[in-house]
């Protein structure tokens, strides 16, 4: 296939231009879910920290002593 036979099987699925806002179909490609990747969670594992007290996130709380 020559590259002017694949540009045009390309377009071949566009719609005509339109006006009307209503009218046509819109897939949402950019609010398709993201895909995974591994450890993507990791951070889960780790309790936050604020000021000198680590908070973990199934509600416990530990004072760090420097």
């Amino acid at each position: 296939m020559n590259e002017r036979a694949g540009w045009l099987k390309d377009i071949e699925v566009a719609q005509t231009m339109t006006t009307n806002k209503m009218e046509g179909v819109y897939l949402c490609p950019e609010l398709r879910s993201t895909t995974m990747r591994i450890g993507q969670d990791d951070h889960a594992e780790h309790p936050s920290r604020r000021g000198n007290t680590l908070y973990y996130r199934d509600g416990r709380t530990e004072k760090v002593t420097l």
